[in-house]
């Protein structure tokens, strides 16, 4: 229950740190990818259900504070946590490279999907040398982002009491 409520704070928070953060001209106006990356942490490391509700809450929160239509994160968003929990036994789960190329795949997936559906829907223009520029620029955010997330929540959880395997719990 603990780690739930700990998963879905930092979750609620990550979209705030993401909200906030500015966005890189020079990276094509990308933000770090911070509920891509708590979608990610939690897809290599909790149980199939739990990383549905990291999905579920990252993408209802990405795409509500996101101006634009409902959609990019819904799509990316299982997407990514499906395939990082189909391959987590067989990666280094807690590796800095393995976070660092997570991160970056992770960011240009969320990144294309919300360009493609923005064209489609017709609320942004469509350019590709921008959308190359925001594609490596989101990816180098991501290969960033995820790592610092991972070590600000694997510091959250030490620090956790440990269930004891007694009492009313």
């Amino acid at each position: 229950m603990m780690k739930r409520a700990i998963m879905l704070g930092g979750i609620f928070i990550g979209g705030l740190v993401q909200l906030f953060l500015p966005s890189w001209s020079a990276f094509g106006g990308a933000k770090p990818p911070v509920l891509a990356a708590f979608v990610l942490y939690y897809a290599l490391r909790l149980s199939w259900r739990d990383m549905w509700i990291a999905v579920f809450w990252a993408a209802l929160l990405h795409d509500g504070l996101d101006l634009g239509p409902f959609g990019p994160a819904l799509l990316a968003f299982p997407i990514l946590g499906i395939l990082a929990y189909r391959i987590r036994s067989e990666i280094f789960v807690d590796g800095t490279v393995t976070h660092m190329i997570f991160g970056a795949l992770g960011a240009m997936m969320a990144t294309f999907a919300a360009l493609l559906i923005y064209a489609v829907s017709g609320q942004r223009p469509f350019h590709l040398g921008y959308a190359l520029l925001r594609l490596v620029g989101s990816g180098l955010l991501g290969m960033v982002t995820l790592p610092l997330v991972s070590l600000t929540m694997n510091m959250l959880e030490a620090v956790l009491p440990k269930r004891r395997g007694y009492g009313w719990q």
